[in-house]
């Protein structure tokens, strides 16, 4: 039986030191990782540089990214393996909505 797909609230923040475009490149694979594993990417947005609240690798601030999507709850685990990996990717937060 197919498990039921879910909608999820993803935010992430990256490192500052990343460009505009290897920023967009990180937010691109992310959202790839997203739709090969069975789930879609609704909405995109981007929120700019914010000062983060605490320290975070010695980072004051960070490049914050917001996506709607959907997909299995089994495939979230694996998203959230995948953005503790990237040393690009400061914090994330994935949120059911």
């Amino acid at each position: 039986m197919a498990e039921r797909k879910r909608n999820y609230e993803l935010v992430v923040a990256l490192s500052p030191v990343a460009t505009e475009t290897e920023a967009s490149e990180i937010v691109d694979n992310i959202s790839e990782f997203i739709t090969s594993s069975g789930g879609e990417v609704n909405a995109r947005e981007e929120w700019g540089v914010k000062r983060l609240s605490y320290l975070v690798r010695n980072y004051q601030e960070g490049s914050y990214y917001k996506a709607d999507v959907t997909m299995e709850s089994s495939s979230v685990k694996e998203l959230e393996r995948t953005l503790n990996a990237n040393q690009e990717v400061l914090v994330h937060l994935i949120s059911k909505v």
